[in-house]
């Protein structure tokens, strides 16, 4: 893929926050902003799926209209004629593949929902856990005046989809409902021999938190709380977040039969 300098800066900027380890807010809205100048686009909204409910919310959005998403929420999200068909290819997906321009136009979704905040050439990609159940997406629009997205734009948003979904993935394991702390506890320091103050870390890392709470709740430097993680990686023998979580809350057997995965 034939980028440029300033795209390809771009790029690692959006990497950059996907794994800063923020709270799903802010990776999202920083991304999102980056996304814009990177695409050439003038409208961001993201959601996270929410399984029990089925459906989508935690909106974040950029340029968009806070009323007009709580309205998308309550009843548009049931009436959307590409949000499905959109889904089903897992990967960056411009709209008129999905649903001619000249026919998207004429549904009551642009009509009443995205006519309201100028929205008319789109782009999304959804993220998938290993289940392959949808955690989040991210929805990119154009104003009519710009030219519709293409494979350039696709091919962009698909360098960054593993990143996303890393990031989403970290973010979803928070919100199941954690063991019992005490067994937790008691489960990592027999699998993974931690420490004590590396357990406090490994608990808030399953909570979902980010960097800079974690550490300012447990009193300690950012560089200290690194160097607990790293440690904690190393003797669990993952290399992220995303993988620490599931084999904490999802994996069998004791660390010492995992094959290493840090360099």
């Amino acid at each position: 893929m034939n980028l440029s300098q300033k795209q390809w800066r771009g790029v690692l900027s959006v990497i950059q926050h996907l794994n800063d380890g923020l709270d799903d807010v802010m990776i999202r809205e920083h991304a999102g902003r980056d996304l814009l100048d990177l695409l050439g686009a003038d409208h961001f909204a993201s959601y996270l799926w929410n399984d029990q409910a089925q459906q989508f919310g935690s909106p974040v959005f950029i340029n968009m209209s806070a009323d007009n998403l709580r309205i998308y929420e309550s009843y548009y999200q049931f009436h959307d004629p590409i949000t499905p068909k959109l889904q089903k290819y897992q990967r960056a997906v411009c709209v008129q593949e999905v649903l001619e321009q000249r026919a998207l136009v004429k549904t009551e979704f642009f009509q009443d929902f995205l006519r309201k905040d100028g929205l008319y050439y789109g782009i999304n990609i959804y993220v998938f856990d290993n289940a392959n159940r949808n955690i989040g997406d991210f929805r990119i629009w154009r104003s009519k005046q710009r030219e519709p997205f293409g494979e350039s734009e696709a091919g962009i948003l698909d360098l960054i989809a593993p990143h996303f979904r890393n990031a989403m993935r970290n973010i979803a394991f928070a919100r199941y409902s954690l063991p019992d702390e005490g067994a937790l506890r008691l489960d990592m320091e027999a699998r993974f021999n931690l420490t004590q103050r590396e357990q406090d870390v490994a608990v808030a890392l399953l909570e979902g938190g980010a960097d800079r709470t974690i550490a300012d709740a447990l009193f300690i430097s950012m560089a200290t709380l690194r160097t607990h993680v790293q440690h904690i990686f190393s003797k669990a023998m993952v290399s992220s977040r995303a993988e620490f979580c599931s084999k904490v809350l999802f994996g069998k057997g004791r660390a010492g039969s995992a094959q290493s995965q840090v360099p």
